[in-house]
């Protein structure tokens, strides 16, 4: 996160923002609620990719978006405590055997992340 800040402070703008993907907080080991807090308090987070993972930064792997170490519905309230008003979006899943498109993990994520934000949300 403090490269980030640095990169904010050298051109500091309302538009100098970051996709803040959890996953990729959650792979290099940092605690992804406090990364939210911490980027998010600034105003920061442009939009989130909103997926999880499981294991250690030197062994991970992706997961359903419900099978991480990430607990998911934890993550969405800090979002919603800090002021975080934009988009959630599903990053890459896994597949699901005879899925040759790819969509049915997709589809899966979607409704997940609709299912947290109208829970959290409303």
């Amino acid at each position: 996160m403090d490269q980030y800040e640095r990169i904010f402070a050298l051109h500091p703008s309302p538009q100098n923002a970051m996709l803040f993907c959890q996953g990729c907080v959650t792979e290099m080991g940092i605690d992804v609620y406090e990364a939210i807090r911490r980027m998010g308090r600034q105003g920061k987070i442009a939009y989130v990719h909103f997926r999880n993972v499981r294991g250690t930064p030197k062994d991970f792997r992706e997961v359903f978006i419900d099978e991480g170490d990430v607990d998911m519905f934890r993550a969405m309230r800090t979002y919603k405590e800090v002021g975080f008003n934009g988009p959630f979006m599903m990053d890459h899943t896994p597949s699901i055997p005879d899925d040759a498109g790819g969509r049915q993990g997709h589809a899966y994520a979607t409704g997940f992340i609709r299912a947290m934000i109208q829970a959290v949300y409303r």
